[in-house]
């Protein structure tokens, strides 16, 4: 196999990237209850919107200068249903 054939294509990355998020905050709460809205808020307000916002770039609804601004919006969109539909 070449080098080009052994790489991830983007999409299985950012899959890869967000199940991996979700394992490391899964195994940072298993004995700590009290973590547990903590992990829900970064995983709820970073992770999911930074994956989209990849997603968004990598299938070209999103330009590369826009991208960071729609992380932003999401991560703010992201903050706003923790807060009302998670707290």
């Amino acid at each position: 196999m070449t080098e080009k054939e052994r790489k991830l294509q983007q999409p299985v990355r950012i899959t890869m990237a967000i199940v991996l998020w979700g394992l490391i905050l899964w195994v940072l709460t298993i004995n700590s209850p009290t973590l547990v809205p903590v992990a829900q808020a970064i995983f709820i307000v970073f992770v999911i919107p930074s994956g989209l916002g990849e997603w968004f770039k990598y299938k070209g609804l999103v330009g590369e200068s826009k991208s960071m601004l729609l992380k932003i919006v999401l991560m703010i969109a992201g903050g706003l249903v923790w807060y009302f539909g998670f707290r």
